[in-house]
């Protein structure tokens, strides 16, 4: 029996390592980038305003929660029900506050 690699079962290895590589690239960018989230925050109803997006709202509250704009995006979209981050004028929309601001 030949304990040596074979060429083309070094092309089976590689694609293997390659499929490695590929599966922990996005395990690693998928991770949320602030990890405590937004879970000790209390919430609030915001009515949208003309111009609004989720990005201008998460701009106005992701300095005061202490994280970044897409962890308050993705949270907005969750307790939401949002698939896209498409908002209409005049929807109610649960927004994340810091505890005693309501």
């Amino acid at each position: 029996m030949n304990r040596f690699i074979k060429p083309n079962q070094s092309i089976k290895i590689s694609h293997i390592i390659t499929a490695m590589i590929i599966l922990l690239f996005i395990v690693v960018t998928t991770i949320p980038v602030d990890s405590k989230g937004l879970e000790g925050y209390e919430r609030s109803t915001i009515v949208v305003s003309e111009g609004d997006t989720l990005w201008s709202i998460a701009a106005d509250l992701h300095e005061e929660l202490n994280t970044n704009k897409e962890t308050v995006i993705n949270w907005i979209k969750g307790q939401n029900e949002l698939e896209e981050t498409v908002i209409i004028t005049g929807q109610s929309l649960t927004v994340p506050i810091k505890k005693g601001e309501n």
